[in-house]
């Protein structure tokens, strides 16, 4: 054997070592792109719609939209109106607009990526609405929101406080990179 057979078995024992280092390493992750999610979200102005565009973009899941019973007017959404639909829902949180069916079995999926605008520092209502009437028990909840400048973590409070058993990660405001997406799913 002369020496340049030699160095090509050596390199090419140390990339297959180098190879089964890297998918012993893989489980945790490749579990996490293997699992069965769903995007389910609502959105008025259509920037959720944006971002649950792209969050289907990176983790290749389907997208279902909620849509109220009664769209929302522009109108409803004048949150410096008091009596405006939107405001009298941030003020009695026991109010709970009507939501079309959702053509979905929840059981096949065990992620569930929810997104919404961020309405009065929360979740709109309709949300609510979609919690109250669907099984989620044991499945992993990831919680995404647009918003010019209100932050996620309000609404992180909010839904953990109202919904303590099911099991939430911590949300993410959109639009974000493709990284930070990645990265908010593998934590």
């Amino acid at each position: 054997m002369n020496v340049r057979n030699i160095l090509k078995s050596v390199v090419t024992i140390a990339a297959l070592l180098f190879s089964f280092n890297l998918s012993a390493a893989a489980p945790a992750t490749k579990a996490k792109k293997d699992m069965k999610s769903i995007i389910v979200y609502f959105s008025h102005s259509g920037n959720t719609e944006l971002a649950a565009e792209k969050l289907a973009e990176v983790t290749g899941s389907p997208i279902v939209r909620i849509l109220p019973a009664e769209p929302y007017t522009a109108a409803d959404v004048d949150w410096v109106n008091e009596q405006s639909r939107c405001t009298q829902e941030h003020l009695n949180q026991t109010l709970r607009p009507a939501i079309k069916p959702l053509d979905v079995d929840f059981s096949q999926y065990d992620t569930v990526f929810i997104g919404f605008p961020i309405w009065w520092h929360e979740e709109p209502a309709v949300i609510r609405t979609f919690l109250d009437n669907t099984d989620l028990k044991g499945k992993e909840l990831y919680p995404f929101c647009t918003s010019y400048e209100s932050p996620m973590s309000e609404a992180d409070a909010t839904l953990q406080k109202a919904y303590p058993t099911l099991k939430w990660h911590t949300g993410l405001r959109l639009p974000a990179s493709t990284e930070k997406i990645k990265d908010w799913i593998d934590k």
